[in-house]
């Protein structure tokens, strides 16, 4: 699948490193006969390119007026809900620039994990906080980026037609999703490389050193006097691993998927 930079810069409510990562993960898996649920298809761009491959697909959206670029249908869904779909239906869940929006993520984590099916994928982009560029966005604006602020009461984001939610209100870091994910049943299984982000290099060349060791010293203080095959440090390893993650830390976006344990 080959799209202009022009074209997916076009695709409304989109991210473009968002979408190239979708395209590739699509190039690079086998997806026919899978079942596959958009939870926020926007305007059906992406969930077009998984019928495309095969897949057997359901779009859904809080506004599905904005469902613009596809002749299938799209079906309203509120996030903010337990979802009226059957547990153990899905191979394949979707869920792009949308999590920073939903207040309980818990719960919506926790929903995906029933509905899909034992070894079935969330598929997740979202904002990258956590990389250096965004750990230093939150000292100086405590938002996504330095040269902004979170959305405040008078600037929503708004959808076509004047639609608005609470657009990036609930920015999240990559620690607390890969927590509540794995509380949910949803264990990290890549986070891919899309764009490196030259301010977060800038700043990593002289900060790398000093967070790598501090991750060290804290993950070590941590596991000092658990068992060795305890979960627990299990879990903290696996926090240290994120934390350090270059892919996280250099990359301009979050392009995410999480698998559900086999039963």
């Amino acid at each position: 699948m080959k799209f202009s930079k022009k074209t997916l810069e076009d695709v409304t409510h989109s991210r473009l490193n968002g979408l190239r990562f979708i395209i590739s993960y699509l190039e690079e898996n086998n997806v026919s006969g899978k079942k596959v649920a958009d939870l926020s298809a926007g305007s059906g761009f992406v969930i077009n390119l998984w019928a495309e491959a095969g897949a057997t697909v359901e779009a859904y959206d809080l506004y599905p007026a904005v469902f613009k670029q596809s002749h299938m249908t799209c079906s309203r869904m509120d996030l903010m809900r337990p979802l009226p779909l059957l547990s153990e239906t899905y191979d394949y869940i979707l869920l792009m620039e949308t999590i920073e929006h939903i207040p309980d993520q818990f719960l919506l984590l926790q929903e995906i994990a029933r509905i899909l099916k034992p070894n079935g994928r969330l598929i997740l982009t979202k904002p990258n906080n956590s990389s250096f560029s965004g750990r230093l966005a939150n000292l100086w604006t405590e938002g996504e980026r330095s040269n902004m602020y979170l959305p405040n009461e008078k600037t929503l984001i708004a959808y076509d037609n004047g639609n608005e939610y609470l657009g990036r209100f609930f920015l999240l870091g990559v620690q607390k999703l890969r927590s509540l994910a794995a509380k949910s049943g949803l264990d990290v299984e890549k986070i891919y490389p899309n764009q490196f982000s030259n301010a977060s290099l800038a700043w990593g060349i002289f900060l790398y050193p000093f967070l790598r060791v501090r991750s060290e010293l804290t993950r070590r203080k941590l596991t000092k006097n658990l068992p060795a095959a305890s979960e627990e440090k299990m879990a903290i390893n696996e926090q240290h691993q994120l934390n350090t993650n270059p892919t996280v830390l250099f990359h301009k976006h979050f392009c995410g998927v999480f698998q559900k344990a086999a039963k």
